[in-house]
């Protein structure tokens, strides 16, 4: 048997039609050594499990209400025979057949890295919601203070991890925001994220006002697992701080470039939606 050098991990949720685009993408790779697919699907009602079928993937399926961000991610990664565990969402399409090796290259580099984050960009000519197009999603200030304490961003969107790394230090329980968890055991055990630029990944979103308000409350909530907290002052000085962006959005609705009333308002939504979820016990 082949020794695997890379395993791809996903979990999987209902991921309709156009995660073929992603299977695809992956299929699509150059990379000289051997790599597995493992999917982890969490009660998928669709047609993600016919669509998967058609793959060479390592499919494994749980139950909807046993799914947790951290433990499931933990039971995937423990399927993984892999030296180096990618991870990246159902809908993110790797751009090129480079992506995979620009991802892994640079664990060659130095000891101390334990992840590689890669490059997550807009796809062009998508229907993508405003604030993420423009760069302005994460302006509040507890994600500022995190990239500034933690240098970058370690997102499972679009990401890899050793698996060493990772056997010894586990995820756990996280309802939310189980990438930070793990960042942050990296950076207590002195090791390193790096990013790779030229790992890309095509991964965008628009929302409803639900699902806009949902997001970002659970945000509030994966605060809590890393022992961030956001109260009320913060986000008094990120609205009066951000003003600017209020205005911005007066003019983006001016000049048409707002398609929801979301849109117009996330200036104001994003502070207190973190706000909310930061304070409900978890």
């Amino acid at each position: 048997m082949e020794n695997i050098f890379v395993s791809i991990v996903i979990l999987t949720n209902n991921a309709g039609c156009a995660f073929e685009q992603t299977l695809n993408a992956i299929d699509r790779q150059s990379f000289d050594k051997a790599y597995e697919i493992i999917v982890v699907d969490s009660g998928s009602t669709d047609e993600t499990i016919s669509l998967l079928k058609k793959y060479k993937v390592k499919l494994h399926q749980i139950k909807s209400n046993d799914f947790n961000f951290g433990l499931t991610r933990n039971y995937a990664f423990s399927l993984a025979s892999g030296n180096i565990m990618v991870t990246i969402s159902q809908d993110v399409v790797p751009c090129n057949s480079l992506w995979l090796n620009n991802l892994v290259a640079p664990f060659h580099e130095n000891e101390k890295i334990s992840a590689v984050q890669g490059e997550i960009k807009i796809p062009e000519n998508a229907d993508v919601f405003y604030w993420e197009k423009i760069g302005y999603f994460y302006f509040t200030s507890e994600m500022i203070n995190w990239l500034t304490k933690y240098k970058y961003g370690l997102s499972f969107v679009n990401c890899a991890i050793l698996r060493d790394f990772w056997i010894n230090n586990q995820i756990g329980f996280a309802l939310h925001s189980e990438d930070k968890v793990f960042q942050k055991k990296i950076f207590d055990a002195g090791k390193e994220v790096i990013f790779a630029k030229d790992a890309i990944c095509y991964h965008g979103h628009q929302y409803s006002l639900n699902s806009l308000i949902k997001r970002l409350i659970n945000e509030g909530i994966g605060w809590q697992y890393v022992g961030v907290k956001y109260g009320f002052l913060d986000c008094l000085r990120d609205i009066y701080k951000n003003k600017w962006l209020v205005r911005k959005s007066i003019n983006a609705f001016r000049n048409n470039y707002f398609k929801t009333m979301q849109e117009l308002f996330f200036p104001l939504l994003r502070p207190m939606c973190i706000y909310y979820g930061n304070k409900k016990k978890i």
